[in-house]
């Protein structure tokens, strides 16, 4: 049977990727973001109104969900609306749709390798986000256990995306060369390493995995800074 999967925030970076890949594998696929699309499946909403989020619930009430992937991003630098963006309004969306969801259910969260390291390209903001929002899939992973929905999160670490694959694959890149060199896999991770793994953690294949923390680094959180040092000056 078709699966109904909505993406919050698919329309552009990973998340558009994302949703690339569950249209393959046959879903019934719906993307939620702030900006109008021509696609019917693409729900204009900005997740950080009330009014917008009571819209949303509405338009799914009779329908069941068997996937949530939560990928939105905010670029700003108010506090307090990366914390309503990000954390309160994910928070609120899982609450709404609770009832919708099917049995065997996926929730997948995007967070980041900064609950682990600190990124020296992203402020404090940043941060404390994403480990709020781990600690939320470990919460709902647990209450929502019952019904039979899994709750997941994933870490992705610095990626080629959509957006930025212009600069990184310029010949002689030195950002991507340097991490090519340190990471053990011997490459940059890509968009599609991320929408692989979603694609894992929402089907019957993960139906016993839950509450889990995943990295996707290629294996550099392995490396102590003597390696890293060693790696870039050789």
């Amino acid at each position: 049977m078709k699966k109904t999967s909505i993406i919050i925030g698919g329309t552009k970076g990973i998340g558009s990727v994302i949703s690339k890949y569950l249209k393959l594998r046959g879903d019934l696929t719906y993307t939620i973001s702030r900006n109008n699309s021509n696609n019917q499946f693409n729900l204009k909403c900005d997740i950080g109104k009330e009014s917008d989020l009571v819209a949303l619930k509405n338009k799914f009430k009779n329908k069941k969900i068997d996937n949530l992937i939560f990928s939105q991003r905010y670029r700003g630098d108010k506090p307090e609306d990366d914390f309503n963006l990000v954390l309160k309004s994910t928070n609120k969306i899982i609450n709404n749709f609770s009832k919708n969801l099917s049995k065997n259910s996926s929730i997948v969260v995007l967070s980041s390798i900064a609950t682990t390291t600190i990124l020296h390209d992203q402020n404090e903001i940043y941060h404390y986000t994403r480990g709020a929002l781990e600690s939320l899939a470990k919460f709902y992973a647990c209450k929502l256990g019952s019904k039979g929905t899994r709750v997941n999160c994933i870490q992705p670490s610095k990626l080629l995306k959509p957006e930025n694959k212009k600069f990184f694959l310029k010949k002689n890149n030195k950002d991507r060369k340097i991490l090519e060199k340190i990471i053990p896999l011997g490459r940059m991770g890509k968009s599609e390493d991320i929408a692989g793994l979603v694609l894992f953690l929402t089907s019957d294949a993960s139906s016993f995995i839950t509450g889990t923390i995943i990295p996707v680094d290629g294996g550099l959180r392995l490396l102590s800074q003597e390696n890293v040092y060693n790696l870039v000056n050789n």
